[in-house]
């Protein structure tokens, strides 16, 4: 839940009476949690002739996999309506009527500086108050990152002719520097921190994160099976704490 805010107090004038105010209405987000799963047969004559231990590690392989599954569901979510994420409300997570898109453009001090921008104007529930955030984090493709931590580290703005004379104004913006081959193209995003905005979530039932395995011996057939699951949802609660640029 996200809870609206009051406006300003109004004036109470000599021998006034108070002003009623109402109670703000608030935003609800949601997530379903579903079931991911699989279950590993391993036959008597394939353990033992697993010379090489492939099999040792099979465990730690099964919660890789889940972790994996997690990762993936949370990209896959964002890349719908092209990159645009999911539709929140009447729109994608990243639309012009949230405010948070900014101008096309390669990234650059102007485009992230265009991000801090947009990210800073963004008011609450109510639209009574500006949030003023901060981007933390910017999410880039892997070709993108070498540029994105340049930008966020260099003293001087690496945009300019003469790198000497002009500082670099979005220096050390960001928390985390991320690049991912899960992205492609040039788009890129930035997120506040989510602790303060959260954008992007991902529920576990009964906040159980570690995923469940289970082995069981075979008895009329000779072997062994491994049962691996994970419950879990990941959905957008909120678009304030997010911006993103289609790139060059």
């Amino acid at each position: 839940y996200q809870v609206g805010s009051f406006g300003n107090l109004d004036t109470v004038n000599e021998l006034g009476e108070f002003v009623n105010k109402t109670v703000p209405d608030g935003q609800k987000g949601s997530i379903t949690a579903t079931t991911k799963g699989n279950v590993i047969n391993l036959s008597r004559q394939a353990i033992i002739n697993d010379d090489l231990g492939a099999f040792i590690g099979l465990s730690a392989s099964l919660g890789r996999a889940a972790a994996r599954t997690v990762e993936a569901a949370v990209y896959a979510l964002l890349a719908q309506n092209s990159g645009l994420g999911p539709t929140v409300g009447s729109a994608p997570l990243f639309d012009a009527t949230h405010g948070n898109v900014g101008a096309a453009g390669a990234l650059s001090v102007t485009t992230v500086d265009g991000a801090r921008v947009l990210m800073a104007s963004q008011t609450d529930v109510s639209g009574n108050d500006y949030l003023d955030l901060r981007p933390a984090v910017i999410l880039v493709p892997m070709a993108s990152g070498g540029t994105a931590r340049v930008l966020n580290d260099a003293q001087y703005d690496p945009d300019t002719a003469n790198k000497l004379q002009m500082p670099n104004k979005v220096r050390g913006l960001f928390r985390d520097v991320i690049d991912t081959p899960r992205l492609s193209g040039t788009r890129f995003y930035t997120f506040a921190d989510p602790m303060e905005a959260p954008v992007l979530e991902v529920a576990f039932l009964d906040g159980q994160e570690d995923p469940y395995l289970e082995l069981q011996n075979g008895f009329e057939v000779d072997g062994a099976r491994y049962k691996v699951r994970l419950d879990f949802g990941v959905a957008a609660l909120d678009w304030r704490g997010a911006t993103t640029h289609a790139g060059a």
